[in-house]
């Protein structure tokens, strides 16, 4: 661990300008939305509506962009990484502002549909922008780093949440932690989003036809991508059984107070962000498919204790852990999937990753929703267990090979000159 925090800085001055704009750019986005969501879900209920609408609401983000991702990528060659990162801000900050001021079923389904539209510009932007802007030895790190500059950002804008919403209450509302305190934290979270167009707007690069002749999925070969795509779009699934709903499990299992929901909750992106700095270290030392299936064998217990020991301290340390583990594979896969890739496919395998992983995580949220209604979370985290399992095993059953080989290859040409 000394040895990976003493080289954060040196990583850091060896990437290109615009891969550190988009770290910077990353940094504000996180903590933007994650101010914004640790009261959202609670906002939702505290207007009166169910858990069954919140499930749609957390639905429909997931699905805009699975639907978007792919037609967005068609139209990609024609567009800079800047301006689509700008229209990603432009949709995502006009969201944030309906979601906040207007309460009312219909414009709370319409600007859910937004915040899609803008994580789908986002998704079909990052992956491609971050490869070119590093060498293929430099790539781990910057997606590693990116990862983890991004859940530094959310875990301090946990906190901040949890006490701007706190100070609102007493300030303005006579200490009642209702809707309109929760609206005031969403407010702030607008102004913060607003604040990450200035490195947005100094990155510099060519329009992506320069990188990407041709039909931008021309030659990608559908059955061997879901093959590639297929452990994560399980673990999306399973994912949005849970991920969405962490807040209200925790404020509605323990009774926590609004500053110490957001102080727990901002330990899950501190997780991944020390999970994020893990990853390449793991990687130089198993491979990358063997540093994927090892984080992920070893979150599942994790996940187990956090979803039935009852307890607050054990739920709270497991689910640290899991978030750690399960969330260090997550810039390692992001590697994987784009080196089965040639560049010029890049954009065109990212927006199909994104569409299917959004697409499963969306069912997810929304069956998870409605079993909330009948079973509390018991099914839901059973459910989730069953698909990291079947995920790992997979990942395991048709890729293992792929770091085996990689270790011989080197092996075999040694002997051959010796």
């Amino acid at each position: 661990m000394p040895d990976i925090l003493k080289n954060l800085l040196t990583i850091f001055r060896s990437f290109q300008p615009n891969a550190r704009r988009f770290l910077a750019m990353s940094f504000l986005l996180a903590f933007a939305q994650s101010v914004f969501g640790l009261v959202f879900n609670l906002y939702i209920l505290k207007l009166g509506y169910n858990r069954d609408f919140l499930g749609s609401l957390g639905a429909l983000p997931t699905l805009t962009l699975a639907a978007l991702a792919v037609p967005l990528a068609i139209m990609y060659s024609k567009i800079s990484a800047r301006k689509n990162l700008l229209i990603s801000l432009a949709l995502g900050l006009t969201a944030m502002a309906g979601l906040s001021l207007l309460p009312g079923r219909t414009a709370l389904l319409f600007f859910s549909v937004l915040s899609g539209a803008s994580g789908a510009f986002f998704s079909i932007t990052a992956f491609p922008l971050m490869a070119r802007s590093s060498a293929q030895g430099d790539r781990q790190n910057l997606f590693s780093c990116q990862f983890a500059v991004s859940m530094t950002a959310a875990f301090a804008g946990s906190l901040a949440a949890g006490w701007l919403t706190g100070l609102g209450a007493e300030l303005f509302f006579g200490g009642e932690e209702g809707a309109a305190a929760y609206r005031l934290t969403m407010l702030a979270a607008c102004a913060m989003l607003a604040a990450a167009a200035w490195p947005a707007l100094r990155i510099k690069e060519e329009a992506a036809s320069h990188y990407a002749k041709g039909g931008a999925f021309a030659g990608i070969e559908l059955s061997r991508a879901l093959m590639v795509f297929a452990p994560q779009l399980i673990i999306g699934f399973g994912a949005g059984m849970i991920m969405p709903y962490l807040n209200i499990f925790f404020k509605s299992g323990f009774d926590l107070h609004i500053a110490s929901l957001g102080f727990y909750m901002s330990l899950m992106p501190l997780a991944m962000a020390v999970g994020g700095m893990l990853g390449p270290w793991l990687v130089k030392r198993q491979g990358r498919v063997r540093a994927i299936i090892t984080f992920q064998t070893l979150s599942i217990p994790f996940l187990a204790t956090m979803g039935f020991s009852g307890l607050l301290l054990p739920t709270v340390l497991a689910a640290f852990a899991r978030t750690m583990l399960m969330n260090a594979s997550w810039p390692i896969y992001s590697v994987f999937m784009l080196g089965h890739f040639p560049a010029a496919q890049h954009s065109a395998a990212s927006a199909m990753y994104s569409a299917g992983w959004n697409l499963t995580y969306s069912l997810g949220a929304r069956l998870s929703g409605r079993l909330q209604m009948n079973f509390g979370f018991t099914i839901p985290f059973l459910m989730t267990i069953v698909c990291y399992c079947l995920a790992t095993l997979l990942l395991s059953k048709r890729f293992l090979g792929e770091d085996d080989k990689k270790t011989a290859e080197p092996a075999a040409l040694k002997e051959e000159m010796e």
